[in-house]
């Protein structure tokens, strides 16, 4: 007999306690050549990524609130994994090649979350404002052009409302290793974060904390974050060089 499919039956898989509120997160990775050099961050990211997940999963509230998708950029873009409830998303073994299209990684990042929160509207369910993290180590190789419409796209999502004094749709963040361009990065955000070496431990740590966090809080409710870890801070305006961080 034949049964018709329902919402719930879609989405089976792709999302956990659908009556509960949700909080989509998009890891928009860097996996350039320049990622492989020297003390090779690409591993480092790997390790990282792998504590982010079992630090979540640990969270019982957490596990089921929050989803992940996984998004590369290098010459070409690529979706390794489309949102995902966090106990569901692979790990994979991520690998250096190619430039930085970076303006193309962040538009994809921006389709995902959209189309994810209108899949949670489709049902019914709550939704805390989706966040993106990107982490990379170098300048976009994109066009420049193009850099700067995905720059501007990004800041259209985190202002809408605030005339209002509404909070925007979108909270970008970025994480910057090496040498990276910061001059381009806060064209992108305010979020600019620094890290000072590839120990990506405890900067996964505080974002696992804060998916938890936010998870656990009602939607709409300001969230206060844990401090940065020892080795990571938020980007200086000037970039001056300091020894002692360096």
């Amino acid at each position: 007999m034949y049964k018709q499919q329902t919402m719930d039956d879609f989405f089976h898989g792709r999302m956990n306690a659908v009556n509960e509120p949700h909080l989509a997160c998009v890891l928009l990775l860097d996996t350039s050549a320049s990622m492989g050099i020297g003390k090779c961050a690409i591993n480092d990211l790997n390790e990282g990524i792998r504590r982010f997940k079992d630090s979540v999963c640990s969270d019982p509230v957490a596990v089921k609130r929050v989803d992940i998708a996984l998004v590369t950029f290098n010459s070409e873009v690529e979706v390794l994994c489309p949102f995902v409830p966090i106990s569901d998303m692979p790990l994979l073994q991520l690998t250096a090649s190619g430039t930085t299209s970076m303006a193309e990684g962040i538009n994809t990042a921006i389709d995902l979350v959209k189309q994810r929160v209108r899949e949670y509207q489709m049902l019914g369910t709550p939704c805390h404002k989706p966040w993106i993290f990107m982490i990379t180590d170098g300048k976009s190789t994109s066009d420049y052009y193009e850099f700067e419409k995905a720059a501007k796209r990004v800041r259209d999502e985190e202002n809408i409302g605030k005339d209002q004094n509404k909070p925007g749709r979108l909270s970008f963040w970025v994480l910057g290793i090496d040498n990276y361009r910061q001059s381009e990065m806060v064209k992108i955000t305010d979020r600019v974060l620094e890290l000072r070496d590839h120990d990506f431990k405890g900067i996964f740590d505080w974002l696992s904390e804060s998916m938890s966090c936010i998870s656990q809080s009602h939607v709409g409710e300001k969230v206060e974050f844990d401090d940065l870890p020892k080795n990571a801070r938020k980007a200086q305006k000037d970039r001056a060089i300091d020894e002692e961080w360096y």
